[in-house]
């Protein structure tokens, strides 16, 4: 992945990392709702994140991965601070298994582009 793009995805998943936070801890009445399944809006979130951070971290995805399942069962537990939200065990756990999937769907994707590059500038592809 060129410089230009891979600055492009680390930009696109830390805004999406802050959204998620965001999102995560505004009021109830504040949270805008994209379907009508919360479940399926959580998991899409926190697979994109894991793809996005590990596309643009490829060598780091360990940490990525610990980095986003911790950011998930940090931002559930602090809904319990706020007034109208409340953390769960089940949420956490379909983020975390969401992150997992976007990680190694982001390890193949990368892994795929640098075999690609590779060839490229070997004169192969």
């Amino acid at each position: 992945m060129d410089k230009r793009m891979l600055s492009l995805v680390r930009v696109a998943a830390w805004l999406l990392v802050a959204a998620i936070v965001a999102v995560t801890l505004v009021p109830i009445g504040l949270r805008p709702v994209v379907t009508a399944n919360p479940g399926i809006e959580r998991a899409a979130a926190y697979a994109l994140a894991g793809l996005l951070l590990t596309l643009g971290y490829p060598r780091r995805w360990p940490w990525i991965l610990l980095g986003v399942v911790l950011l998930a069962g940090g931002l559930e537990a602090g809904q319990t601070l706020t007034g109208t939200r409340h953390g769960r065990f089940n949420d956490f756990l379909v983020k975390a298994a969401a992150a997992l999937f976007g990680c190694l769907i982001g390890l193949a994707v990368a892994s795929w582009v640098d075999r690609r590059s590779q060839a490229h500038t070997s004169g192969l592809g």
